[in-house]
């Protein structure tokens, strides 16, 4: 009862405060890793709920704050793609196609622990909101997986993140490498 008293709190804490932005998500996030989850929703609910504020107001300029979504979405596709991708595959000792995982939004958001999403944020030196914001968008093709076919290439469903562990067939330095990831909280 008193660690669900005490993450109610933490929430309320959060929700109550000023100058609500990625720089107070990441604090929080910092602080208290096992409800990174519940921070980034709460973070997101709380912004459209100012932006529907601002909406009755009539004073939000919707060609900025679409700029701005896409902009983001570009920059953590290319954080997620080439040579960033190679790199940050290479800082966590995993396999590339673990980070071509999350670029190619094959896992479902909801399964990926929250230590997890925190470790690739910080190597990929982005936000968690951001990672999460990428992870919930449109499974679409991007121009990586254009290949010849008799048909148009089909995204493949979204599984669960530990089912995506297990496909990747990963070696036992590998596996070392995401169970530290994994268990530098043990929260989650």
């Amino acid at each position: 009862m008193s660690d669900e008293f005490n993450r109610d709190a933490i929430l309320d804490d959060f929700a109550m405060e000023q100058g609500l932005g990625p720089e107070l998500l990441g604090t929080y996030i910092e602080q208290h890793p096992s409800l990174v989850v519940e921070l980034v929703d709460l973070y997101h609910e709380l912004l459209l709920v100012d932006l529907s504020s601002e909406v009755e107001g009539g004073q939000l300029e919707t060609k900025s704050v679409i700029q701005d979504s896409m902009q983001e979405t570009t920059d953590v596709a290319s954080v997620l793609s080439g040579n960033q991708l190679r790199d940050l595959a290479k800082n966590l000792a995993l396999p590339r196609d673990f980070i071509a995982g999350f670029r190619d939004r094959k896992i479902r958001p909801g399964s990926i622990p929250g230590v997890v999403l925190v470790a690739v944020a910080r190597s990929a030196d982005i936000f968690v909101h951001q990672l999460v914001r990428h992870l919930q968008g449109p499974n679409n093709l991007g121009p990586q997986m254009a290949y010849k076919a008799v048909g148009k290439p089909v995204p493949s469903p979204q599984v669960d993140y530990h089912t995506f562990i297990d496909g990747l067939g990963l070696n036992p330095a590998e596996t070392e490498a995401l169970n530290r990831i994994t268990l530098t909280d043990g929260s989650d």
